[in-house]
C-alpha cells in the first residue's frame, strides 16, 4: 500500500513538473496570449432542431476561463406549416385524408420560442485548445398542432359539445444542466472553429390535457439525460 503511493505522489509530481515545462513552451504562450477577448460564433447544427443558436463569450481576466451567453431562437421551417395534414389522438399522431391511420413522429404546425444558456468554459492544457465547460439552461416553446378537443357551438338555440379535431397550442418550459468537453483551434487569427461533446439533464413543464411532446430525446418537451454534441463557427475581437 506504502509502495503505491509512493508511485502515486511520483507521478502527481512527473504530471506538475511536465505541465510547468508545457505552459513554458513558447509555442503554448504565444497561443495563450494572444487568445481574443471575446468571440461571436453560430452552431450551424442546431437547424435541424429548427433552432437560430447564436454564442457570445467574453475571456475574465487573462486567465483560462470563459463566460458564454448562448440566446437561441426557435421557429418554424416548414413549407407546409400550417397544412393540418395529420392529428394528435391520444397517444400518437396519425396522417389524415389518403394515409389516414399511419402513425408518425410529433409533427406540428408551427413553433416559436427562444432560450438562453450560460456556462463556464476553462481551458486545460498550456495551448489553450481543450476546454471543459459547465452551466444553466432555460427555453420556452408554444408549440401549435392540430389535435382533437372539446368545441362548444349553437344552432337552432341549442348549444351543443363536438369532440373534434381543431388547432391548439401547448406551452412548455425547459429547465437544464450542461456539461460538456471541446477542442477549440488554437489560433492567432479572428477565425474560430471548435466542436464539443458532452450530457446534459432538461426537465420540460407542459400544460396537462395537451401533447406533451416528451418522445423523444430531442423533443421539445422531453425529460431526461441528454447527449450534447456541436460545432461552432465565427471569429474573436481583441
Amino acid at each position: 500500500m506504502r509502495k503505491n503511493l509512493y508511485l502515486l505522489l511520483l507521478a502527481a509530481c512527473s504530471a506538475g513538473l511536465h505541465a510547468q515545462d508545457a505552459s513554458d513552451d513558447p509555442y503554448c504562450q504565444r497561443y495563450a496570449s494572444s487568445q481574443k477577448k471575446y468571440t461571436f460564433a453560430i452552431q450551424p447544427m442546431q437547424f435541424f432542431n429548427s433552432a437560430l443558436r447564436f454564442d457570445y463569450e467574453m475571456r475574465l481576466g487573462d486567465g483560462p476561463g470563459w463566460l458564454q451567453f448562448g440566446p437561441a431562437v426557435y421557429c418554424s421551417f416548414k413549407g407546409n406549416a400550417n397544412h393540418p395534414d395529420y392529428y394528435y389522438d391520444g397517444d400518437d399522431y396519425y396522417h389524415t385524408g389518403f394515409l389516414e391511420g399511419d402513425i408518425i413522429r410529433e409533427p406540428c404546425s408551427k413553433i416559436r420560442g427562444g432560450g438562453l444558456d450560460v456556462n463556464y468554459k476553462r481551458f486545460i492544457n498550456p495551448a489553450r485548445s481543450f476546454y471543459l465547460a459547465a452551466g444553466l439552461s432555460y427555453a420556452c416553446f408554444g408549440i401549435r398542432y392540430w389535435g382533437r378537443v372539446w368545441t362548444d357551438y349553437t344552432e337552432d338555440g341549442l348549444e351543443y359539445h363536438e369532440y373534434g379535431l381543431d388547432y391548439r397550442t401547448q406551452h412548455i418550459n425547459r429547465l437544464g444542466i450542461n456539461t460538456y468537453f471541446g477542442y477549440q483551434i488554437p489560433t492567432r487569427r479572428a477565425f474560430l472553429f471548435d466542436m464539443f461533446a458532452g450530457l446534459a439533464y432538461r426537465h420540460s413543464f407542459a400544460e396537462s390535457g395537451k401533447q406533451p411532446f416528451n418522445k423523444y430525446m430531442l423533443s421539445y418537451g422531453y425529460t431526461g439525460a441528454v447527449f450534447l454534441t456541436g460545432v461552432r463557427i465565427g471569429f474573436g475581437l481583441k
